[in-house]
């Protein structure tokens, strides 16, 4: 079991059951981290393609809205070829420290 570390008894220690979150290691942390900023930039950046594809459609003869719509969606689609676990329907934690299957 991934989640489960048994602690061998010792020195007037019973046998106990520690569980992943009772310490998260720090590779976890680091992973975290760098997922956190990179799901946040990806958020911002669906956000502004969404309202920029708003004005493009009331403006649609607008060439920096289309500039900027191709530009977005260029970097949405860069981010989501190099990172594909961010549109994926499974969660990276679970891929990674989840139960295999």
């Amino acid at each position: 079991m991934s989640g489960i570390n048994y602690i061998p008894a010792d020195e007037e220690k019973d046998l106990t059951l520690s569980w992943f979150y009772d310490e998260i290691p720090e590779e976890y942390r680091q992973v975290r981290k760098f997922v956190q900023v990179l799901e946040q930039e990806y958020l911002e950046l669906r956000q502004l393609l969404e309202e920029t594809e708003e004005k493009l459609q009331i403006q649609s003869t607008n060439a920096e809205l289309q500039a900027r719509t191709k530009y977005l969606n260029k970097k949405v689609a860069g981010l989501e070829k190099k990172f594909p676990w961010l549109v994926s329907e499974q969660f990276l934690e679970y891929a990674l420290w989840g139960v295999p299957h």
